[in-house]
């Protein structure tokens, strides 16, 4: 039954032993087998392991080499930039600095060198910030110094386009003006400043800090300061000479300088991109022109100097000229410079006035004669062609006026001339050039000239003859006036018909003062001499020694007046002919104050006759018209009062005078209380003389004296009635007088 059963277990079983001992064997195979494999992997184990080992550090060593590649340019970009550095080579610095922080720095910032770095570069920048900085500002002070050098290089280039000569002015012409006033000049570090901070973005704020600190070196620059020297009120001559050459150059460098600023600046706006514009140079020269002011500051020492007036305006028609090259506006500063004119002609004018007082004091006032034609014309000078030509037909010539009118004529010419230096490149057409000449000129006839001959005309000193030779001159300036017209226009360069308007020298139509001051003097003076001539008077009232002819002292002024009014043949006529009235009115004056003089108590008919010879004598130079175109009539109507009352004394026409006294032609110019007083001279003192030659010796010396008596009683009661009262008195009176004929 187990066979039966388990048969199939059994032969499994006896499979399994006989595979046990073939396990057995293969097991021991199987191990030698491991055992020879184990012996054999080794190598090739050792072998894998040392691939793996060398593929590791392969890959390492590639990855060193890629970084060690990354960093080389790094390591030496940095050290590029420290040599940089070291150079002052900061602009390239700056931009191995952008190139590191912007490209190499930042694949390889895993290292930690690469951090360090990377912290370094804001301080390396600041660095690079700070010694830029510090060289613009050295920058900008030595441009500060080197403004007037580079202005006055400047300056000398643009006067080579003006051509005027400006060594007394400027000084002595430097070598450098053959180059650019730029051409030794640096503008890297403001270049190289730029750059740096337009490369770190800081462009606006470099530009900023840039316009302060021109701002700061414009006030500066801008602002003039005279040179202050020790108060002394011993300087000498020499010394103040001294001052005001230190102050010209003074002078000279401010302007130097501010030409020097602006080519700078205008250099800076063609040579860089923003940092100055024409907008700020405009600002700039807005700030100048109001630091500059007013051009009086310049004028302390130049107030009565036109020659330094003229120098500083050269000076600042050049400064114009040059800045205008540099497209800067100067018509403000040329409307300066034409006040500035102004001034320069009140300087001239003060300088002309003593000329003309020199000229006046020089003067003899005698009548000139001319040997030639060659001498009057270097005499009489642009005047020569207004001389009537008629006169020049033979030589000798004489000349009515005196060697003060060819003498202010050459005054004149030199005036416009110095008048027209200054007015010429002031930027004006030739029709304002003209117009200022012409102004400057007319003050110059009506404030400065019309001044010294009224001066001169008062003056006390001058005889009659002067004063009439300088009204003759007067004449002849004014007559000659049309060739300082045409002188102008020659200098100017307009043409006569473009100055026959508003400008033309009217001051020469303004001796009208200077005239009537002359005939006032005229009048005065001959007014005097003929008192000095009556001073001489000496009437006898009680002489019995009868003459006929005038008194001396009569005959003395006549003749001199006949001599005076000879030198009027070239005075105005009505000058003459006024002063010849004028001397009649006055003689004929103290000839009848002298006789109705109150001191004279008695008198005799021989010096009644004297008088009358004298007055005689004044009638005869009358109607000998002493003066061409003078009335007779005019010079005998002042006399006539004194001629009616001689008259109606020696007449003894009483009863005729007092019958007509009211309605009477004579009765107009004998006035009864004159008659009366005069009559009352020939009544005999304390009655024991009488006066009367002939009474005494053919009437009653005492009906005589009754009856002149009633005579002056009745002249009395007329003047202070005026009319008849009616009775009986005038009519028996005067039949009492008809039949004694009480005359003289």
């Amino acid at each position: 039954m187990c066979s039966y059963h388990y048969q199939g277990f059994i032969d499994c079983v006896k499979e399994l032993l006989k595979v046990q001992s073939m396990v057995k064997t293969l097991q021991e195979e199987i191990t030698e087998i491991d055992i020879h494999i184990q012996d054999s992997s080794l190598e090739l184990v050792q072998s894998h392991e040392s691939l793996i080992s060398h593929r590791l550090e392969l890959k390492n060593m590639a990855l060193t080499i890629q970084a060690i590649k990354l960093c080389i340019p790094v390591l030496d970009l940095y050290n590029k930039l420290k040599k940089e550095m070291s150079n002052k080579n900061y602009y390239s610095a700056i931009k191995i600095l952008g190139h590191l922080e912007h490209t190499h720095l930042p694949p390889i910032m895993s290292f930690s060198f690469a951090s360090i770095m990377n912290q370094q570069i804001p301080k390396t920048r600041q660095t690079i910030k700070d010694v830029s900085r510090c060289d613009m500002k050295e920058f900008l002070k030595s441009i500060r110094d080197m403004s007037p050098d580079i202005g006055m290089n400047a300056m000398w280039q643009a006067q080579g386009a003006l051509n005027i000569p400006m060594e007394h002015v400027l000084g002595r012409r430097p070598a450098s003006t053959e180059d650019g006033p730029l051409d030794f000049i640096n503008f890297a570090p403001i270049y190289y400043c730029l750059h740096i901070y337009s490369v770190i973005g800081e462009k606006a704020d470099f530009s900023k800090e840039y316009h302060a600190d021109r701002k700061a070196q414009a006030d500066l620059t801008f602002k003039y300061e005279p040179r202050t020297y020790p108060a002394s009120t011993q300087m000498s001559q020499e010394e103040r000479e001294e001052q005001e050459k230190e102050e010209a150059k003074n002078v000279v460098r401010f302007f130097s300088g501010v030409v020097g600023f602006f080519v700078i600046e205008n250099t800076l706006l063609h040579t860089t991109q923003g940092l100055v514009t024409h907008a700020t140079i405009d600002e700039l020269w807005t700030h100048f022109l109001h630091s500059l002011g007013s051009l009086d500051q310049f004028l302390l020492y130049k107030q009565d100097k036109p020659h330094q007036l003229l120098d500083l305006k050269l000076l600042l028609v050049l400064f114009c000229q040059t800045l205008s090259g540099y497209e800067l506006n100067v018509s403000k500063l040329y409307k300066q410079l034409i006040d500035l004119y102004q001034k320069y002609c009140d300087s001239l004018q003060k300088v002309w006035k003593g000329k003309f007082r020199h000229v006046f004091d020089q003067d003899n006032y005698s009548p000139l004669t001319v040997e030639s034609d060659i001498e009057l014309q270097n005499l009489m000078g642009c005047a020569y062609n207004a001389i009537d030509k008629s006169i020049l037909s033979s030589f000798p010539v004489y000349l009515p006026f005196s060697y003060l009118v060819p003498e202010i004529f050459r005054l004149m010419e030199e005036y416009i001339g110095s008048s027209l230096q200054f007015a010429t490149h002031l930027d004006l057409s030739q029709t304002e050039v003209d117009d200022l000449v012409r102004k400057s000129t007319n003050e110059l006839l009506t404030n400065t000239l019309n001044e010294c001959l009224l001066e001169l005309i008062k003056k006390e000193r001058l005889v009659l003859s002067q004063i009439v030779q300088i009204s003759i001159n007067t004449t002849f300036l004014q007559k000659y006036s049309s060739c300082m017209e045409t002188f102008v226009s020659s200098k100017t360069g307009c043409t006569v018909s473009d100055t026959t308007r508003a400008r033309d020298l009217y001051g020469l139509k303004m001796f009208v003062k200077v005239k009537e001051e002359a005939k006032t003097r005229i009048h005065a003076k001959l007014m005097e001499k003929i008192d000095e001539f009556f001073e001489l008077s000496r009437y006898n009232w009680m002489t019995t020694e009868a003459r006929e002819y005038p008194s001396d002292y009569m005959n003395d002024l006549l003749n001199y007046l006949k001599n005076t009014f000879k030198t009027f043949t070239q005075l105005e006529q009505n000058v003459a002919i006024g002063s010849c009235e004028a001397a009649g009115n006055h003689i004929s004056k103290k000839l009848y104050d002298i006789f109705i003089d109150p001191s004279i108590t008695q008198m005799t008919r021989v010096a009644l006759d004297i008088l009358d010879q004298d007055v005689i004598a004044y009638e005869g130079f009358a109607l000998d018209s002493p003066v061409a175109g003078v009335s007779e009539i005019k010079l005998l109507i002042p006399i006539q009062s004194l001629r009616n009352l001689i008259n109606l004394i020696k007449q003894g026409e009483y009863d005729k005078y007092i019958a007509e006294y009211q309605p009477g032609q004579r009765a107009k110019t004998v006035n009864p209380e004159v008659l009366a007083s005069i009559l009352e001279r020939f009544l005999p003192k304390d009655r024991q003389r009488f006066s009367f030659k002939a009474f005494t010796q053919n009437k009653n010396e005492k009906e005589m004296t009754q009856l002149l008596e009633a005579v002056i009683k009745k002249l009395r009661s007329l003047e202070h009635a005026g009319n008849n009262d009616g009775s009986s008195t005038p009519t028996l009176l005067a039949r009492k007088l008809s039949r004694t004929n009480l005359n003289f």
